[in-house]
């Protein structure tokens, strides 16, 4: 009984000091971690446009945690889909449209500041969206040409969180984004605005 007891004397410094950094971490939440997200994305729905197919992206965020619960981020993404409108001329050709996404923004997300291995989130973001419009013509003769503009955009999102370890997760979630303004840096001809929803896994890996 006495050689048990000195064991446990001895042990119990050690599995607190190994058992230290884990708890201080979760007691601490998100906050001053750094975490870079990488993720492709399809591109299920755009309003108002009939898709031939759904479209894809990919995107990188860098985040930092300013609360146990709340993280600014900073990402970058590329979205690209494509669809079919008529023109409002006498015939009967069709415009397959291909359209290019390229944003910047900022966002800040919310992750409750629990230890469960799964964790919902929600973020709002504000940045700047670029869209490239290439228009093909189906007819006895083809014309293609580029026009871009660029907006302020918002973007909502939701999704989930699931932790593999102490550093690395799985994140799927979808956001809906939308444009708003006069363009600026546009080309002639460019008309069209952005609504679009996204479907988003990806790796979030804690650096630090």
């Amino acid at each position: 009984m006495f050689m048990v007891s000195a064991l446990l004397c001895v042990s119990s410094p050690a599995m607190s000091e190994l058992e230290g950094p884990a708890e201080e971490s979760s007691s601490s939440g998100l906050h001053g971690h750094t975490i870079i997200r990488t993720y492709g994305a399809i591109v299920p729905a755009v309003l108002n446009q009939a898709l031939e197919h759904a479209g894809w992206g990919t995107g990188l965020a860098v985040s930092y945690g300013v609360g146990r619960a709340i993280q600014l981020s900073l990402g970058l993404a590329y979205y690209q889909f494509q669809y079919v409108v008529k023109p409002d001329v006498d015939c009967d050709c069709l415009v397959s449209i291909q359209d290019a996404v390229r944003q910047t923004t900022i966002s800040v997300d919310a992750h409750p500041p629990t230890r469960s291995w799964l964790r919902p989130w929600l973020g709002v973001g504000l940045g700047i969206y670029e869209t490239t419009k290439t228009p093909r013509w189906s007819h006895s003769w083809i014309c293609r040409y580029a026009d871009s503009g660029t907006r302020l955009g918002v973007n909502w999102g939701l999704g989930v969180s699931a932790r593999l370890d102490q550093r690395l997760a799985i994140d799927l979630g979808g956001r809906y984004h939308t444009t708003y303004g006069r363009p600026f840096l546009e080309t002639t001809g460019y008309w069209a605005g952005l609504d679009m929803f996204t479907a988003q896994a990806g790796l979030s890996y804690v650096v630090h």
